[in-house]
């Protein structure tokens, strides 16, 4: 939900401005979860996740007979269940920006503003900022959620190098470069791979980066197939009836297929802050500062659910 700020400030006034927690959230969430993958239901988000989140395993195994057996007259256990956890721990993360409203006197904005110890500024000038750098952050969020790493300033680690990094997920052989000519075939592979358990359940999503998607667009017109997509999402792409979706940030020549119900992205919205600081009051300068305190971070619970094609 987006709040107005401008109603806050008249003419002349500051545009200095603090969000923490609750008051935060709105703006929080429009950075956090308005990127493609949130904003389609992909993932499933967990709240509130202020330290970490345990993602637990129970797992029911038993003989090739199944769990049921005869009946008797004594207690003979017929499956094991075992107990682990995956942890979810957000990476805390900031945005510090700052501009000089001098870079806005010369522009159709300046009717509205002054420089000097006693500069103003348009009274939807926080709206504005905020807005347009939680645009920026939802892009860089996108990326982190599926080939994100903690080796880069700025990001937390995606999809793909947990993936990586886990002997149980279950690995494409012969994972190579796609092009339109062989993406249905690899996604066929991908296919074949995903686990008995889980093909054919409402949730199972096939992730694939920009390129395959555009790959696979130009396939299906190959084949006669153009009218059954359209650029605007109203018909979904599929695969022999898995959904394809659209990873923006996946690196080029990986897939990865999964259950939205297996896959998290946590943050916590209470632990949040914005701030929008004009220094003026503070320093005597004509700088404003923008300041975004938050952290996010993904996993998934049981790797044996998850396929991972990294060509």
């Amino acid at each position: 939900m987006k709040k107005n700020i401008s109603k806050k400030y008249e003419m002349g006034q500051s545009v200095t401005s603090n969000y923490a927690g609750e008051a935060a959230q709105g703006y929080i969430s429009a950075a956090l979860l308005s990127n493609t993958t949130i904003a389609n239901n992909e993932l499933t988000v967990l709240n509130n996740v202020s330290y970490k989140s345990n993602l637990r395993k129970i797992t029911i195994s038993s003989s090739a007979d199944g769990v049921i057996a005869d009946a008797t007259c004594a207690f003979t256990d017929s499956a094991d269940v075992t107990y682990a956890e995956r942890v979810l721990t957000p990476e805390k993360l900031e945005v510090n920006m700052q501009i000089c409203k001098q870079e806005f006197l010369k522009s159709w904005e300046g009717a509205n503003m002054s420089a000097g110890l006693n500069g103003t500024l348009p009274v939807d000038f926080a709206d504005y900022l905020i807005s347009h750098t939680a645009q920026k952050v939802s892009a860089e969020i996108q990326t982190s959620i599926w080939d994100g790493t903690t080796d880069t300033n700025g990001q937390f680690d995606g999809f793909r190098k947990l993936l990586l990094a886990d002997g149980d997920v279950n690995d494409v052989a012969g994972a190579t470069t796609l092009n339109a000519a062989n993406i249905v075939a690899e996604l066929n592979d991908v296919m074949s791979t995903i686990p008995t358990a889980v093909y054919g359940k409402e949730d199972l999503k096939i992730w694939i980066p920009t390129s395959a998607y555009r790959f696979y667009v130009q396939a299906q017109a190959a084949l006669g197939y153009a009218n059954l997509y359209n650029a605007q999402g109203d018909i979904p792409l599929q695969y022999i009836g898995i959904t394809l979706c659209h990873a923006p940030g996946l690196a080029a020549n990986t897939m990865i297929a999964g259950r939205t119900s297996n896959m998290f992205f946590g943050t916590d919205g209470s632990s949040s802050e914005v701030r929008v600081l004009d220094m003026a009051e503070l320093d005597g300068s004509d700088h404003v500062r923008m300041i975004m305190r938050f952290n996010a971070g993904v996993n998934y619970a049981f790797g044996s659910d998850m396929v991972l094609y990294a060509g």
